[in-house]
C-alpha cells in the first residue's frame, strides 16, 4: 500500500496539472505594477500568436511579449508616447505584430521581436488616415481591417502592402452610429465582427460592409453588455471581455449569451476594468485585469 501511495504521488507531481487558484478556474496570475521586465501599467491590449505566446501593451506605449505559461520574454518601446499611448494589438498569422497607435493616428507593424517593418496611415478623415485606430483584424485574403473611433468611428479596409483599399462601414448601422468601434475579428465563416462599445453591442458584417446580424443592450444581465472593449473566437464560441461590467462573457454566433465570469474586485478571480481576453492554447483563456495590472490565467 506504501508503495501504490507513493507512486501515485509521484505521478501527480509529474504529470497532474496543478489544482486551480480559485473555485471558477484561475490557474494561474502573472503580472505586477511596474515599470520592470514581466511588470505593467495600465496594460489594454492583448494578442495571442500561433505558437502560444502573448504580446501585451500597456499604457506606457511598451509592447512585451510572454510565453504562454506567463513568463517574460521581450518587450520594445513604441516610437512616441507623449500625445497618448495604443490601445490595441493584433498578431497576424504570420507572426506580424500589429499595433494601433492609437493617438498617432497610424498603425505599426512588428516582426516579434520588435524589429519594426513599416507604419501606415496619418490623421484625418480622409481615405488612407485615421482618427484613434483601435484594433486591426485580417482575412484570408490579405486584407487588412483597421477600426477607428473620435468622429470617424468607422472600419476601413487595407491592401497587403499597406495602400489604402476602401471605407468599409461607414455611417448608421440599422440606424444608430458606431461609437468607439473597440475590437475586430474574421471568424472561419469569413465574416467581420465588430464590438461597438459605446452601443453596448456586437455587429456582424460580410467583407463586404453589409450588416447581417447583431446583438446586445445595455445590462448587467447575462447576453446584455457594458462598454465590450475587446473579442475573440474559438470554434464558433465568441468570448467579449466587458470593460464596464467587469468580466468575460460567451456568446454562441447567434447572440446566445453561453455564460459569464468574474466581476468587479481586486481578489484574484475578479476583475477591474478589464481592456483584454484572449483564447490560448489547450483551453486557456488569458484575461488582461488593467486596473489590477496582471494577467489571470483561466481553465473553464
Amino acid at each position: 500500500m506504501r508503495r501504490v501511495c507513493v507512486i501515485l504521488l509521484l505521478g501527480c507531481v509529474c504529470g497532474c496539472d496543478p489544482p486551480p487558484l480559485t473555485e471558477n478556474g484561475v490557474v494561474k496570475v502573472f503580472g505586477t505594477v511596474g515599470m520592470g521586465e514581466g511588470s505593467f501599467s495600465y496594460p489594454r491590449g492583448i494578442a495571442r500568436a500561433a505558437d502560444g505566446c502573448l504580446f501585451i501593451v500597456d499604457k506606457t506605449a511598451r509592447v512585451q511579449r510572454f510565453s504562454a505559461e506567463g513568463e517574460f520574454e521581450t518587450q520594445w518601446n513604441m516610437p512616441a508616447k507623449k500625445s497618448g499611448k495604443p490601445v490595441g494589438l493584433t498578431v497576424h498569422p504570420d507572426g506580424r505584430v500589429f499595433v494601433a497607435d492609437t493617438h498617432y493616428h497610424r498603425v505599426m507593424v512588428y516582426d516579434r521581436d520588435g524589429g519594426e517593418i513599416a507604419r501606415f496611415g496619418s490623421e484625418g478623415d480622409g481615405d488612407g488616415q485615421f482618427r484613434l485606430p483601435t484594433d486591426v483584424a485580417f482575412d484570408d485574403a490579405g486584407f487588412i481591417y483597421v477600426a477607428e473611433y473620435n468622429g470617424n468611428d468607422r472600419v476601413t479596409k487595407w491592401n497587403a502592402d499597406y495602400t489604402f483599399h476602401s471605407s468599409l462601414i461607414d455611417g448608421p448601422i440599422d440606424g444608430v452610429p458606431m461609437v468607439r468601434p473597440a475590437a475586430l475579428l474574421v471568424d472561419d465563416e469569413r465574416t467581420l465582427w465588430v464590438a461597438d462599445a459605446c452601443n453596448h453591442r456586437i455587429l456582424r458584417f460580410t467583407l463586404e460592409g453589409e450588416l447581417l446580424s447583431q446583438f446586445g443592450s445595455i445590462g448587467t444581465e447575462p447576453g446584455q453588455l457594458r462598454y465590450p472593449y475587446d473579442m475573440d473566437m474559438k470554434d464558433g464560441i465568441l468570448l467579449i471581455c466587458e470593460y464596464g461590467n467587469s468580466r468575460l462573457q460567451w456568446f454562441d454566433k447567434a447572440g446566445n449569451s453561453l455564460g459569464v465570469w468574474g466581476n468587479a474586485g481586486r481578489s484574484i478571480g475578479e476583475l477591474y476594468s478589464p481592456w483584454g481576453a484572449a483564447y490560448g492554447l489547450d483551453g486557456m483563456i488569458y484575461a488582461l485585469d488593467s486596473q489590477n495590472n496582471r494577467v489571470q490565467m483561466i481553465k473553464r
